[in-house]
């Protein structure tokens, strides 16, 4: 099978925030190679991981594509991906985890805290480190402060209660993890064992913090590109 016969679209899950609009940087590296399609989540409350994947599942449809879950959203692309079967044909993990990152008691409490609470620096420096630029500080900083507390608090009760490891280790599709070395938000070491244990997935760390899509984007979007040509490959590897 050739990649022109294979789909070249690829349908970006966001972050926290729900708005898609922090992938602008990695979208035009990637509209090279795919058709680029941002979901951006309502701000709903209500929603949880459930939710949100049959959200994500009624945007694609029945057509086949590439899907990439940033950070909250990688729990969203792997049911998604386990839901969807082979339409997914190859998915994205990037900055990420499978199962909640910290103990669930001290998420809950992240979730009554103000978001005005960290101070803006601490808080760019936990999703930046020392990669960011006053452009990406200055968006960050406006989504943050438009994003409802009823949405960011159910998020985050979302992220404590999450698992989808047994899903993950279903998963027969092309898996690419990137992750960056210096994530102090979400440690690289689980999505590293998880890999491990599953293998036919593939890690790349970046000299990166939290938001390496956007810091990285550049370096982010080739390695993507690259996943997608050497599809034919993965195939191989598990046709046999």
């Amino acid at each position: 099978m050739t990649m022109a016969a294979t789909a070249r679209e690829i349908v970006l899950l966001p972050g926290l925030d729900g708005t898609g609009d922090l992938f602008d940087r990695l979208a035009a590296g990637l509209a090279e190679e795919f058709t680029v399609k941002v979901v951006r989540y309502p701000n709903d409350p209500s929603l949880g991981y459930a939710g949100y994947a049959e959200l994500v599942r009624n945007v694609i449809g029945r057509r086949e594509v590439f899907l990439l879950g940033e950070s909250f959203s990688g729990p969203v692309a792997v049911r998604v991906a386990a839901q969807l079967g082979s339409q997914i044909k190859g998915l994205v993990l990037a900055a990420t985890f499978l199962k909640n990152p910290w103990p669930s008691w001290l998420i809950r409490w992240a979730s009554h805290a103000e978001p005005d609470a960290t101070p803006k620096k601490i808080r760019d420096a936990i999703l930046m480190g020392s990669y960011g630029d006053d452009e990406l500080r200055n968006k960050v900083d406006q989504i943050v402060r438009s994003l409802s507390r009823p949405v960011r608090t159910a998020r985050l009760r979302a992220i404590a209660e999450v698992d989808v490891r047994d899903d993950f280790a279903k998963l027969s599709c092309p898996i690419l993890v990137l992750h960056g070395r210096k994530d102090w938000l979400v440690s690289m070491t689980a999505m590293q064992k998880a890999v491990c244990n599953k293998g036919g997935a593939r890690i790349v760390a970046f000299s990166a913090a939290h938001m390496l899509l956007q810091t990285c984007a550049d370096e982010a979007a080739k390695e993507i590109r690259a996943f997608a040509k050497s599809k034919t490959l993965w195939e191989a590897q598990y046709e046999d």
